[in-house]
């Protein structure tokens, strides 16, 4: 046969192999197109799908075994038993409003149902006499200038300042010796306390105590009048102390239980 007689061969040498070329280049290329749109559809869906919406769910929680269902059987003798010694978990402490109205509402059982009986204060060995400054104070031996009677001689007590009608106190207990009036110091109480006489000059008369009384610790002698040996200070009391017969200062009391 004549090969330029054949028209397949004569299509296929001109431009017949072009066409089928463009042909085949064109339907790879629609078919590549249908399978990268399908693709891009599958992954917008799972990208889109969530697992409270549906679609592909994760399941985040690990997976439990199966567990037997038959019971453990669990003996006493495997169950820890406390040690003797444990103690055991106090409660907490109730708020304190809780429990100021729990103990008032309980009685008290410390507290005694029978009266018990006072207890007496304690007797005070010394009181101030009166409540005014030492003016003049003892002189033992050495002489000092009387203004009053305007001479030298000792001065043989304490004086102490006070108003016109001050009561005057007893200083110590003790027994009166002497209740009465002198002519140069006006009204005069001895008091004997034991080893030491106290001797109160310048009260008023009456006095409040006579000889023979036993008086107590602070109790009232008389009220401040004035000392007429002495009357050119102001009103005061004058305090004097002897001992043995001989007169002491009697500002060691006063310094002692002042």
């Amino acid at each position: 046969m004549n090969k330029h007689s054949n028209p397949v061969i004569n299509f296929l040498r001109g431009k017949g192999f072009y066409l089928i070329l463009a042909v085949c280049i064109v339907t790879a290329a629609g078919c590549s197109f249908v399978a990268i749109r399908n693709m891009m559809n599958e992954l917008n869906q799972e990208a889109g799908s969530s697992p409270e919406t549906g679609g592909n769910t994760w399941n985040l929680q690990p997976t439990t075994p199966d567990l037997p269902e038959a019971a453990v059987d669990n003996k006493a003798s495997s169950v820890p038993k406390p040690s003797p010694s444990s103690k055991p978990v106090e409660s907490a402490a109730p708020s304190s409003a809780g429990s100021s109205s729990v103990a008032s509402s309980q009685p008290d059982s410390t507290v005694s149902a029978e009266p018990q009986e006072p207890v007496d204060a304690p007797v005070p060995s010394f009181a101030q006499p009166v409540s005014g400054q030492i003016l003049y104070g003892f002189s033992g031996d050495e002489l000092v200038f009387n203004e009053t009677l305007g001479d030298w001689r000792t001065h043989n007590g304490t004086d102490i300042a006070a108003k016109t009608g001050e009561e005057v106190k007893n200083a110590m207990a003790g027994t009166v010796t002497k209740a009465a009036e002198e002519g140069t110091w006006g009204g005069v109480v001895e008091v004997n306390c034991g080893d030491v006489t106290l001797r109160y000059a310048g009260l008023a008369l009456p006095l409040q105590v006579k000889e023979g009384d036993a008086v107590a610790v602070g109790q009232l002698l008389g009220k401040i009048s004035e000392v007429p040996c002495e009357n050119g200070l102001e009103a005061h009391l004058h305090l004097e102390a002897t001992k043995d017969g001989a007169y002491v200062d009697p500002a060691q009391w006063l310094q002692q239980n002042g």
